[in-house]
């Protein structure tokens, strides 16, 4: 069956993003671009959010090179209740997400990951979709923003890897242990 990871950048105080959204404090370097890389090659489907689709799709189609080519060419996912029409490689999905969810981790084929903002990272935590969190602790604090976990019951995390890189992010792996949340009817 394949797994839905949940890759997130994120900083040391939990935050994906600053107070008015902002995502420029991410730590970047070539050693992170082949880590994505690498990783991608274990994937086969982007799932996203409205607002991460927006934001994805305002610059990803615009760039080339290898890794625009990934993010250009890899179908997508987008869960959105307002969005009437997607581009970009993408099928739009409004409602059913836990369904919709459990019938694309039995097809065949790669891993999925979830690139999404808090809001539908919550759905997929609390009915338990998240098979494995790739979490990539960046070195800035942010005070105040939106947090990753917005969750309303403990989670249990078992730790699979841990990878630190020259420009100061962390990787912290972790499958979940006490899935699901709530149950799945």
């Amino acid at each position: 069956m394949r797994k839905v990871i949940l890759s997130m950048m994120m900083s040391l105080d939990g935050y994906i993003e600053g107070s008015n959204g902002e995502i420029d404090w991410h730590v970047w370097n070539e050693e992170m671009s082949d880590y994505m890389m690498d990783f991608f090659k274990t994937v086969d489907t982007f799932i996203y959010g409205r607002k991460s689709y927006e934001l994805m799709l305002t610059y990803w189609p615009f760039e080339t090179g290898e890794f625009a080519d990934i993010m250009n060419r890899t179908p997508k996912i987008v869960f959105s209740k307002t969005l009437d029409k997607v581009e970009w490689n993408s099928r739009l999905i409004k409602q059913n997400v836990i369904e919709e969810i459990q019938l694309e981790k039995r097809k065949t084929g790669k891993d999925l990951v979830l690139f999404a903002g808090a809001d539908i990272a919550s759905t997929f935590l609390e009915y338990g979709l998240i098979d494995e969190f790739r979490l990539i602790v960046n070195p800035v604090v942010l005070g105040k923003g939106t947090s990753l976990f917005q969750v309303r019951n403990q989670m249990k995390l078992e730790l699979l890897e841990s990878r630190t890189f020259d420009c100061g992010n962390t990787l912290l792996r972790y499958s979940s242990k006490n899935r699901p949340l709530n149950k799945i009817k």
